[in-house]
């Protein structure tokens, strides 16, 4: 009995590191966006910290560190999207949570879900429409490095897109399984 008791105890244990590991559960497609956005915010901070030691050294600030940290920023965020809604770790205010009945909490999951597809529905296809202008005309940045751009908008689409796809698989596994934590 006592081999009972430890056996759920570790296994209670594994299953909630598993559900705080960000990217527990992550399909391989997430993994790589997430690490794209990973070398996008490293790419961010090289600049910047170029940009700050090249104007402190030789007075000379770098002409394309807004520009470019503003595609890479928010082919970041893009990117992360899917995993935080896997991880279920968006914003919340949750003054009134803990004192709504179960029904209610059910019918408000229903609803966060709902808004969010339409939400990001509309994100994505807004998105894929400007990718496809963009690489249509090799889109490159105006400011002085000229590099190019379609790359990020492709990225973002791609995110937006994935995000889509993680709150369709959670409302099909809470549709089948009726699973609390979906």
């Amino acid at each position: 009995m006592g081999d009972d008791d430890n056996r759920a105890r570790h296994d209670g244990a594994s299953a909630l590191r598993a559900r705080l590991t960000p990217g527990a559960g992550a399909t391989l497609i997430e993994r790589a966006a997430i690490g794209v956005c990973g070398v996008t915010l490293f790419v961010v901070m090289l600049v910047g910290a170029a940009d700050i030691v090249s104007g402190e050294v030789f007075g000379v600030f770098l002409p394309f560190k807004v520009d470019m940290s503003g595609t890479l920023a928010a082919t970041a965020i893009f990117l992360a999207w899917p995993l935080v809604q896997r991880a279920h770790a968006h914003i919340q205010v949750d003054l009134f949570l803990p004192y709504l009945p179960r029904p209610l909490l059910r019918l408000s999951w229903w609803a966060s879900q709902a808004t969010g597809m339409l939400v990001f529905g509309l994100i994505a296809y807004g998105a894929i429409d400007l990718a496809a202008e963009s690489v249509a005309i090799r889109e490159s940045s105006a400011a002085t490095l000229g590099y190019p751009i379609w790359p990020a908008k492709v990225a973002c689409a791609l995110g937006a897109v994935i995000t889509i796809g993680v709150f369709l698989l959670q409302t099909l596994r809470r549709l089948l399984h009726g699973a609390e934590d979906a």
